[in-house]
């Protein structure tokens, strides 16, 4: 199975590091950049590369679309019509729906992801759109995966994709109050992201808050703060915020 991927920034090079690390052998992925980036990528990523959109569609039999959507309106023009009816075409362009695809590259295999950077790891969220068997394995091997409705596919996006950037946000803002009480940006980084650790690990959040904010203390004190200044509606609004974007 021949893989291509249009498009190396972080999230691209997240996508080829998972399936890398899952497996895939690199002989058996084509990156696709610009004409002259080619021997720098390829000597970077250690995989072919092409900057030959047609290329880079001809080589594989699943190709990820890992580009922002303005970016691959420009490239689409470029490509040879229709797409074979043996490849598929795996989409990560966020708010970019079905019939825009189509219209760009017609008729075709056509699947929609939604993954956190993650997948690089291969502890990403990825939700998608129902795909062929061997697309299915290839994105449970990147992490926790999940089908959903097409119409559905954009929250996955607010709530994990973005979710994993308003998550860091969160414990930054944690890190730098154990800043301002005076630990060293070390210690802050380091009592912040295990504080964080900690709180997944025991797995019921609400319940934790209950066990550790009791009644008159330190912790309820911080609570009630939090409450009166609408954080779990702030948390809300973020993530209705970047869905409405899409939308």
């Amino acid at each position: 199975m021949k893989i291509s991927i249009i498009g190396v920034g972080n999230l691209g090079k997240s996508l080829l590091s998972g399936l890398t690390n899952s497996g895939i052998a690199a002989s058996d992925v084509t990156v696709f950049t610009r004409p002259e980036r080619v021997g720098e990528v390829s000597a970077s990523l250690g995989v072919a590369a092409t900057g030959d959109i047609n290329d880079a569609f001809d080589r594989a039999d699943i190709i990820f679309l890992v580009v922002k959507g303005y970016v691959f309106a420009e490239l689409a023009p470029q490509l040879k019509q229709p797409v074979a009816a043996n490849k598929t075409v795996v989409s990560f362009m966020a708010g970019v729906p079905f019939g825009t695809i189509y219209a760009q590259i017609g008729k075709c295999n056509l699947v929609r992801v939604m993954p956190s950077l993650a997948i690089a790891v291969n502890d990403g969220v990825i939700g998608y759109t129902e795909a062929p068997a061997e697309v299915e394995k290839l994105l449970h091997g990147l992490g926790y995966a999940f089908e959903v409705p097409p119409e559905d596919i954009e929250k996955v996006t607010a709530f994990s994709g973005c979710g994993l950037g308003f998550a860091a946000y969160l414990i930054d803002a944690f890190k730098l109050a154990g800043e301002a009480l005076g630990f060293s940006a070390e210690q802050a980084d380091k009592i912040a992201a295990q504080t964080f650790k900690n709180a997944v690990d025991r797995g019921d959040f609400a319940d934790t808050v209950k066990k550790v904010a009791t009644r008159g203390g330190a912790t309820e004190q911080g609570v009630l703060h939090m409450n009166e200044h609408k954080t779990y509606d702030i948390i809300a609004g973020a993530v209705k915020a970047a869905y409405d974007r899409m939308s």
